[in-house]
């Protein structure tokens, strides 16, 4: 029991600090490489627009996040056409990998923005840290955090618009 509130504690007072420092609340502060190697920094990148916004974090070697990236694309048309949203795909993969980003993000053409975190900044900004991916996280309009959700399965992408469409109420 003691352990449960001093773990309760930690938690309140993590949130409050991370509230009070503007570069660690949504759309943050990081440099964002595109695939065709210009930076953007995810405070102008990322505005909401009066529209949620799912960020969907993966890596060149992960295979589950290579099918959900596929899923998402094949979705996007319908989904935007029924609730619009931003859709950004960030790959926190390392310096080396950024060959394979680029090239992967040109074979497959994907209807979203695709980004690498180069400084795999995002992991210190997350819950979670990003253990795990591929990992998505919606947004409501005003940049409060309203979903997150570890791994991927077939129909993972329905539960997924259904919280966009939550989060944009």
């Amino acid at each position: 029991m003691k352990n449960t509130v001093f773990l309760l504690v930690f938690a309140f007072s993590t949130l409050s600090l991370t509230a009070q420092n503007a570069d660690d609340a949504f759309p943050y502060n990081v440099k964002l490489t595109a695939p065709d190697g210009t930076e953007a920094n995810s405070k102008k990148v990322l505005k909401p627009g009066g529209k949620p916004t799912v960020l969907a974090f993966w890596l060149t070697t992960c295979q589950p996040c290579k099918v959900e990236l596929a899923t998402y694309s094949k979705a996007y048309p319908q989904w935007q056409k029924d609730q619009p949203f931003n859709l950004f795909a960030i790959s926190i993969d390392f310096a080396e990998k950024f060959p394979q980003v680029q090239e992967w993000a040109k074979q497959n053409q994907y209807p979203f923005p695709i980004f690498w975190d180069g400084a795999r900044a995002f992991k210190n900004l997350l819950p979670g840290n990003l253990n795990g991916l591929p990992q998505v996280f919606v947004f409501d309009a005003k940049g409060g955090l309203r979903y997150q959700h570890k791994g991927f399965r077939p129909g993972d992408e329905n539960e997924l618009f259904r919280q966009v469409q939550q989060a944009a109420k």
